[in-house]
Parts: C-alpha cells; sequence; structure tokens
C-alpha cells in the first residue's frame, strides 16, 4: 500500500471500519445532510474527496458516489486504498459503488456538462484547532500536503448550478458562512453541514 512517512488511507480497518459497523442510516447527521432515504438512489460527487471517509460512509448506504481528488499524492493514496478494499468481499459491494477521478472538481464539472448529481458535497480544507485525537492528526497531514482550498466559494458557486437536489458544505462548527445564507444546517460537536437546496429541486417541488 502506498503511504507517505506513514500516513496512508485504509477502509479496511480503524475508526472507519468502526463507523460502519455503527452506521444507522438516517441518523448519520452525512445521511440527513445529503437528504438520503433509503431505497431511493442517490447520486453524490463528492467534490473534495481527500481521505474518502465520507464517501465510503454515502457507498455503504447505498448511494453511488463520485470521488474528484485533485492533489495526485492523495488521488493516488486513495486509489491505492480502494484498490485493496476490493479485494475485501465485504467491502467489495461498498467499493463497487465508488468512482474516483484524479482532477479538480471545478475542471470535473466543465469537462461534463451533462453531468447532474443529486448532491454535490464539498469539504473544503479549513484550519484545525486541535492536535489531540489521532483524526486530527491525520488531517493535520492531509492539510500540510494539499494546503488550502482558496477557491472553494468558486467551486459551491458550480455546484449550485449542476446538483439537482441539494449542495452540502462542511464547516467548522463555528466558522464563517462559506457562500450564502444556507436553506439550513446540521450541527456536530466540531462541524456543521451547510445545506442548500438546488434552485431545480425547489422547482420540482412545486
Amino acid at each position: 500500500m502506498l503511504n507517505l512517512d506513514g500516513f496512508k488511507i485504509d477502509f479496511e480497518q480503524g475508526q472507519l471500519r468502526y463507523r460502519l459497523k455503527k452506521l444507522q442510516g438516517r441518523n448519520e447527521l452525512i445521511a440527513k445532510a445529503i437528504g438520503w432515504k433509503k431505497g431511493i438512489p442517490f447520486e453524490v460527487l463528492d467534490a473534495t474527496a481527500g481521505l474518502g471517509r465520507e464517501a465510503f460512509l454515502l457507498a455503504a448506504l447505498g448511494c453511488k458516489v463520485t470521488m474528484t481528488e485533485r492533489h495526485p499524492v492523495i488521488a493516488a493514496l486513495l486509489q491505492d486504498a480502494l484498490n485493496s478494499a476490493k479485494l475485501n468481499n465485504t467491502l467489495l459491494p461498498i467499493i463497487d459503488r465508488m468512482a474516483l477521478f484524479a482532477v479538480c472538481a471545478i475542471q470535473y464539472l466543465q469537462a461534463n456538462p451533462n453531468y447532474l448529481p443529486d448532491v454535490i458535497y464539498c469539504d473544503p480544507m479549513f484550519p484545525l484547532r486541535t492536535k489531540t485525537a489521532l483524526v486530527k492528526k491525520e488531517l493535520q497531514m492531509l492539510q500540510h500536503i494539499v494546503g488550502t482550498d482558496s477557491d472553494a466559494e468558486k467551486l459551491v458557486a458550480i455546484a449550485l448550478a449542476r446538483a439537482q437536489k441539494r449542495v452540502v458544505v462542511k464547516r467548522p462548527l463555528n466558522g464563517d458562512i462559506l457562500y450564502s445564507t444556507p436553506t439550513m444546517s446540521f450541527k456536530a460537536r466540531s462541524h456543521r453541514f451547510d445545506i442548500y437546496i438546488t434552485l431545480t429541486h425547489k422547482h420540482n417541488l412545486l
């Protein structure tokens, strides 16, 4: 498995495997954020795939997830983790619902004008305030490699024009609103999900 000074992505063990075992459908905050409903097909673009954790959990719920990751090292680590997980018969059905493209999400959307996912999920890199938990150490490494997402507002603007149902933006719990006033927000202990219901979906509800 590819690694960078011990840094790796692994879907087969650790906290992610624990979360998979405890996955509770609509009780999962991210499931509520994307508007997931059991039995209804959902296609999600994870525009900032990173470690692939949210994409993995969404695929475990049954969503078809397209991931874009523009940093070549992170994309290579993520692809390697996907390839390894495919060898696990338990994880194979989940991994088969995940597809990775090593490209910037903005470029991907511009190059594929007919691609209209139900939900676009954006988790732009933001400063980390704690250095205690293992997960935070991994995210610190990710931030060190990737840097900041200076074009995050542009990504959200494009996403709002393409997502058929909603755009979900992950933010620090007390962080500034990234783009504009969201339709609603769901809060966790250290972060929140800002949800933007798109015009396409609003029209369909009329």
